[in-house]
């Protein structure tokens, strides 16, 4: 959300005041799961996991996203390594962490009125493989347009 309550920082993060707060109950009230991030400032929460993939929030409003390191299974388990999501990457966890928790949809922007419908996920913002000539599409749900992060709009031109 765009308003006098958000400021966006100098790391292209949403500063919500409210965040530190919500996570914190979250956690506390067994809602979230708490993921560990070494040397992160603030708490952080599990907003999403996959084969491979694991994405936490922060009450900073950063969204880190761990990827496991799966050769190294038989030497003494897998190996995480944690890295900072910017741009369409962070926008697109957000988007599935707030299909979960409501009040993270407040982190998300809103559509500027110029702004067009992402052609790549026809809108939906969900992630579509399409036939060689665009006519038929597969909408894989869960999956995030790379395109719009899952917004299902774009307010640049597309490319």
């Amino acid at each position: 959300m765009t308003d006098a309550s958000s400021i966006v920082s100098s790391r292209g993060n949403v500063r919500a005041p409210w965040l530190p707060d919500w996570i914190a109950d979250q956690l506390r009230s067994g809602a979230a799961r708490r993921t560990d991030l070494t040397g992160v400032e603030g708490d952080a929460m599990h907003v999403y996991d996959s084969i491979g993939v694991d994405a936490a929030l922060t009450s900073t409003g950063e969204v880190w996203v761990g990827e496991y390191d799966f050769d190294t299974v038989e030497d003494n388990g897998t190996t995480v390594t944690w890295h900072r999501a910017t741009g369409l990457e962070r926008l697109g966890f957000i988007v599935i962490a707030s299909r979960h928790f409501a009040a993270l949809r407040d982190l998300l922007p809103r559509r500027p009125p110029e702004a067009t419908n992402c052609a790549a996920c026809r809108a939906t913002g969900d992630w579509h493989v399409f036939s060689a000539d665009r006519k038929e599409s597969l909408r894989i749900r869960g999956m995030i347009c790379k395109a719009c992060g899952g917004m299902g709009w774009r307010d640049e031109p597309a490319a």
